[in-house]
């Protein structure tokens, strides 16, 4: 069984995806340039052909990147909540964030926490801050603590 570290967790959050945007750049430079040399040659259509792939180009690499940036988000949202949860858990046991480690690092309601040699199984309350926690032995004690790699 696998249980994350707090870093790991805030490592998943992901950043913008910076190649998507350094291809629309790009497409938007060369589909300017097409627009240019069609405007200056109207006789012929290599350049005005040139042009309108390269639009259509740029709207299917931008609506990638709304798909994709919908997707990063709603992973965000939930490692955003997985952070938080094991805030208020090493808080709640007094214990520092970097000691707490979850078995799932999306989802809270039933997760099981290693804090130390302790196992517990979180249950959700009624309010978001609020959590049981049920104390827990394992049997088959085959865990793997996953940190960030460096």
């Amino acid at each position: 069984m696998k249980f994350y570290s707090y870093d790991y967790v805030l490592s998943q959050i992901s950043q913008q995806n910076w190649v998507t945007i350094g291809i629309s750049i790009f497409l938007i430079v060369l589909t300017g340039f097409f627009a240019v040399k069609a405007y200056r040659d109207k006789h012929d259509s290599k350049f005005r052909e040139l042009s309108i792939i390269s639009i259509l180009t740029l709207v299917t690499v931008a609506l990638i990147g709304i798909s994709n940036f919908q997707i990063s988000k709603s992973n965000n949202d939930q490692f955003q909540r997985s952070l938080h949860f094991i805030e208020v858990i090493s808080k709640e046991l007094d214990v520092k964030k970097e000691t707490v480690y979850v078995n799932t690092s999306a989802t809270t309601d039933g997760a099981i926490l290693k804090v130390g040699k302790d196992y517990y199984r979180a249950i959700a309350g009624s309010d978001p801050d609020s959590y049981l926690l049920e104390k827990m032995n394992l049997y088959k004690t085959d865990v793997e603590l996953v940190e960030v790699s460096k």
